[in-house]
């Protein structure tokens, strides 16, 4: 599929988890993912955001860690053994720079976009992220930071966020087909005329060449989808309903 609205020799993986060297994935991503590629990795917040400190970001993420370990784990399976990683509480601007334009991959890490796009201008590494002629991959949450402008807050005080601006479209991560989710998309889908990628646990988006590749079970929601999205939310509605009086009625 061709994709308009960014740069022609972007790349990026997007995905939920480090599960993309699962079957679902790795077919293509064997084609992409190659060996004797270097890898520099940036947790840019993890569980714990950006209250944590120096020391709490070694033991969360030195080699013996589990999270080290599990950040590597999917991109060894392709044949990648080279990695470096970027430690904003030690790393200079010069320096984080430098490891970028070394690598041909680079690893995105974190649950809060507006956090990490605060961390990516701390470290004067907007312009070479956005540069990057390398695979960009976006772990969860933080890949909101591709599009050009991204939701903060919650449910009753919205506001926008500018990102990286790599791609005109939106993601929907980590979904799943519930009435909370469903309600999600379509409330997106009625405000905004962007096309909506959806992610679930198992699934993933890569951009190269001019092309658009959807992985596992990711699917594009647009407006004209909208019906069919009020037609699941009325059955897990009424799904809901009966489950409800089938209790009642026992009770």
């Amino acid at each position: 599929m061709t994709v308009e609205g960014f740069r022609p020799d972007t790349r990026f993986l997007v995905v939920n988890k480090t599960n993309y060297n699962e079957v679902w994935a790795g077919e293509f991503l064997h084609t992409v993912l190659r060996p004797g590629m270097r890898a520099v990795i940036l947790p840019l917040g993890y569980d714990e955001g950006w209250a944590m400190e120096a020391d709490d970001w070694d033991r969360d993420f030195e080699e013996s860690s589990e999270r080290h370990e599990d950040l590597e784990r999917p991109l060894r399976t392709y044949g990648i053994q080279d990695f470096s990683w970027i430690d904003f509480h030690r790393e200079s601007e010069g320096s984080a720079a430098d490891k970028l334009k070394d690598a041909d991959i680079c690893v995105l890490v974190g649950t809060d976009p507006a956090a990490a796009m605060e961390r990516i201008e701390d470290l004067a590494l907007e312009d070479a992220l956005k540069q990057f002629d390398g695979i960009l991959i976006t772990l969860s949450e933080i890949s909101h930071i591709l599009e050009a402008s991204f939701e903060t807050g919650d449910l009753y005080e919205r506001n926008e966020r500018e990102g990286l601006g790599l791609l005109q479209i939106r993601f929907h991560m980590h979904y799943s087909e519930t009435e909370e989710e469903l309600r999600r998309m379509i409330r997106y889908l009625e405000r905004d005329d962007r096309p909506l990628i959806v992610l679930s646990e198992k699934s993933g988006l890569y951009v190269g060449d001019g092309t658009l590749e959807l992985l596992g079970d990711a699917f594009i929601a647009e407006d004209s989808d909208l019906d069919e999205l009020y037609s699941l939310l009325n059955f897990h509605r009424k799904r809901l309903f009966n489950e409800s009086s089938c209790k009642e009625a026992k009770n």
